[in-house]
């Protein structure tokens, strides 16, 4: 017996650096995380009405990266916090959501955060896109049917990853993607301000990842947050389609075995895709692949527990080496704390000269549309009608008699560690979570539009006013939201501190 002792720790003298220490050598971080994940993939033959532009009204074919959503569940010192992927444009029905998880787990409604990836390829009914004098309603059944089939998948996968709670570690890193650019083409030459590529533009290329690891050293999830609309796939597209979103989970989940690669889109109001409007599946493949990879080599380098190297002496070997292993000296902090707070934000209101302008433009949109019918090209016409028709809704709804009362906005900020993750409802414009995460006392910070709450639509910064387009043309938002939220949200940084 006393020799096999000898001979095992000789084993451990000689070859006990072999396999490196990390999470499994760590003391417990007190956190607890679990993932799960459910398809969502919708049926071929639903409307996909995601483009004035577009011809077509059911889409005809899915892509085969599928569609679904995907759930982590965070746990630590008596709170629980649950997070959803959504493959969707936006996630309806998130207060029934909330409450059946809550009733089901325990969590907190208002502890559940869904996050649209906000792809345009998914299943979409709007009667104020796609041809004209098309029949709805058998569309709006089934597109009611599908929203009650992944609220019941939402609520399963929180469910699931509730009960797949493991003691884990966690702790995120920054970097750079390259897959966007600014939108919003300006106005000049004559040409109308429009959506397309703004090189000149602000740009947030910002790559944030947040690493999970279980308490045994094997990675768990990946969450990854970046800034880019969901429309590389356009109006010629007719699959069902996550996007380059997919792809990008696909690439991460590929790069590190066994993890779970969940996406939480950043403030995209005004960032779209270097590439896109497109209806080539190739295109979102290889864009969200250069994304997955490069969120991949960010959180490869994540230590989630503190660990760095120690010195430990001399090896002879062919040359003098300093004995250098690293070592874990510990967890990392996994105190979490969470809170939320309804904003009232300036509404829009339209000035008579804008309202005149656009009943202008109304007004030039329905000759057009008389000279390309009398011209019969079936593509004109279409594209003509689809002028007139948003001309005349934007200029309907600006007509609308001014109501005064504030634009209801739900900001939630959630704290895990040195980590902290700022949520909002709707599409922000890029300058706002630049300064929201410039602001943040954390070490790493994601922002993330495109969430449930209250409030919703496009929120630019008061320069962008002046420059006009599609974003402000739409807005609920008044000149000064954006600058009310980046103040009070910064102020919320206090109450999770």
């Amino acid at each position: 017996m006393r020799i096999g002792l000898l001979v095992v720790l000789t084993w451990f003298a000689a070859y006990g650096d072999v396999v490196e220490q990390g999470p499994k050598n760590s003391a417990p971080s007190g956190l607890l995380a679990g993932v799960a994940r459910a398809d969502i993939t919708p049926p071929v033959g639903m409307a996909q009405l995601n483009w004035g532009s577009q011809t077509h009204v059911e889409a005809v074919g899915v892509d085969p990266a599928g569609m679904y959503v995907t759930a982590i569940v965070l746990a630590s010192g008596g709170q629980k916090f649950a997070m959803v992927d959504v493959d969707a444009l936006f996630v309806p029905g998130y207060a029934a959501i909330a409450a059946r998880v809550a009733a089901t787990t325990g969590i907190p409604a208002e502890h559940v955060r869904l996050g649209a990836t906000h792809t345009h390829a998914g299943p979409v009914v709007s009667v104020v896109r796609g041809p004209l004098g098309v029949d709805f309603s058998r569309y709006q059944e089934a597109q009611a049917r599908y929203n009650a089939m992944v609220a019941d998948k939402v609520v399963g996968a929180i469910v699931e990853a509730h009960s797949k709670l493991r003691p884990a570690h966690a702790f995120g890193a920054r970097g750079t993607g390259t897959i966007n650019i600014n939108r919003r083409v300006r106005a000049e030459a004559g040409r109308p301000a429009a959506v397309g590529r703004n090189p000149d533009g602000f740009v947030d290329r910002e790559l944030v990842v947040i690493r999970i690891d279980g308490a045994d050293g094997k990675p768990m999830a990946v969450l990854v947050n970046f800034q880019c609309h969901g429309t590389v796939l356009a109006y010629e597209n007719k699959f069902f389609s996550p996007d380059w979103i997919g792809p990008m989970r696909k690439a991460v989940e590929t790069a590190m075995p066994g993890v779970t690669c969940l996406f939480f889109q950043g403030a995209a109001g005004n960032q779209g895709p270097i590439e896109g409007f497109t209806g080539d599946l190739d295109v979102p493949r290889r864009l969200g692949s250069i994304l997955g990879y490069q969120a991949a080599a960010l959180a490869l380098g994540v230590e989630t527990v503190k660990r760095e190297p120690k010195f430990e002496g001399f090896v002879e070997s062919t040359a003098f080496q300093a004995k250098q292993h690293w070592r874990v000296s510990g967890p990392r902090d996994a105190t979490m704390k969470f809170t939320t707070k309804v904003l009232d934000m300036p509404p829009r209101q339209y000035s008579a000269k804008e309202i005149d302008e656009m009943a202008t433009a109304v007004g030039g949109a329905e000759t057009k549309a008389e000279a390309a019918k009398a011209g019969g090209d079936p593509w004109e016409i279409h594209q003509a009608e689809a002028r007139l028709r948003r001309f005349s809704d934007l200029l309907k709804q600006w007509r609308k008699p001014h109501d005064p009362t504030p634009v209801k906005v739900r900001v939630q900020v959630m704290r895990l560690g040195d980590v902290a993750i700022v949520s909002m409802p709707g599409e922000p414009f890029a300058e706002i979570g630049v300064a929201v995460k410039k602001a943040s006392p954390f070490a790493i910070t994601m922002f993330c539009g495109y969430s449930s709450g209250e409030g919703g639509d496009y929120m630019p910064t008061a320069p962008e006013f002046v420059q006009g387009g599609y974003e402000v043309q739409r807005t609920p938002y008044g000149e000064g939201a954006a600058e009310k939220l980046i103040r009070e949200t910064i102020a919320l940084y206090g109450e999770v501190r």
